[in-house]
């Protein structure tokens, strides 16, 4: 596994730059759902994810209000065993300056036990509601028919759809996933103006991880994790190391490339409840007037025990 992370990472490094269609967690191994189809329904129990994110805190533009992209995510992860697999489903809101995005996303995935762990082949489709407001554009053109022709605000919505393959091992994942795969034959929403419409890109999401101990150090676990997501135009990847201590609490650090490395806590609150934080410390030219990024989640699992029906004979034989 370290040998198979290290080559994804060396394969896209030479074609490294920020870019963000998808949305983008620093906490992505809580997030799983969000990125990855297959991953539906692997929790033992039924798991509600919340996660917020504000990126490049302090940041606005000229016109003094802020545009740094903020995102929401409810994440709902539920074992279906009578249908072989599990369903999840995503809600997500995501604003960047004019621009407001709002998803729903359900997802089926089929288990198949395979070795020592479990393959689950997932399918996603939602819709994606794409809202602008053209009052916050500043054109180099007055004239410019996009921003005078239409009004304040347009907004449109597109079908979408995401396959993804997660394999979770004894103490090792691996999961390839793409997203937006209307992006293979384009928009197929329009903004009631005309002039313009929503264009999405196809993605590609790789991801694996690996959990090991030291017999010199029995209380902790170390868990090394990588993210690579592409458009096929551009890439970037994520790399870091979590430690748990007595699998409670852990720290740990993150680098994404030419954009931040973080740091990152957490806790298990019971054995149902786990919280975490983390904090970016930006290395890329949006440093400058900002003050990091921020992120937070929550997650709280449970199961539902359906008390068997009790059985009563009709005949006092059985007696």
């Amino acid at each position: 596994m370290k040998q198979f992370i290290i080559a994804l990472v060396l394969v896209f490094t030479s074609a490294v730059a920020f870019a963000q269609q998808d949305v983008q967690y620093t906490n992505f191994m809580y997030s799983k759902l969000s990125y990855n189809p297959g991953f539906a329904g692997l929790s033992e129990k039924i798991c509600l994810t919340g996660i917020f994110r504000q990126q490049w805190m302090g940041y606005k533009g000229t016109d003094g209000e802020i545009g740094a992209p903020q995102t929401y995510s409810l994440l709902v992860n539920v074992p279906t065993p009578r249908l072989m697999g599990g369903i999840g489903l995503s809600l997500t809101q995501d604003k960047i300056g004019f621009e407001n995005n709002i998803s729903a996303r359900l997802a089926y995935s089929f288990h198949l036990n395979l070795g020592d762990g479990v393959l689950g082949l997932g399918l996603q489709a939602g819709l994606i509601n794409k809202k602008l407001d053209f009052t916050k554009f500043r054109p180099y053109d007055p004239a410019d028919p996009i921003i005078t022709g239409g009004s304040a605000t347009e907004s449109a919505m597109s079908f979408d759809l995401a396959f993804g393959a997660y394999y979770k091992g004894p103490n090792f994942y691996a999961g390839i996933s793409s997203t937006q795969m209307q992006g293979f034959w384009g928009s197929s929403a329009e903004f009631a103006s005309g002039l313009a419409s929503p264009n999405y890109k196809n993605h590609l999401w790789i991801t694996g991880g690996y959990q090991f101990q030291m017999q010199s150090l029995p209380s902790f676990m170390f868990e090394p994790q990588a993210l690579i997501k592409t458009d096929f135009s551009s890439a970037q990847f994520d790399v870091n190391m979590l430690a748990w201590y007595n699998n409670k609490i852990y720290a740990g650090v993150s680098y994404r490339a030419t954009d931040a490395v973080a740091v990152l806590a957490g806790m298990k609150i019971s054995d149902d409840i786990q919280v975490g934080i983390s904090y970016d410390i930006t290395t890329s030219k949006m440093s400058k007037g900002t003050s990091g990024s921020f992120e937070v989640y929550a997650r709280y699992c449970f199961a539902i025990v359906i008390p068997p029906k009790p059985y009563k004979h009709g005949t006092v034989l059985y007696l």
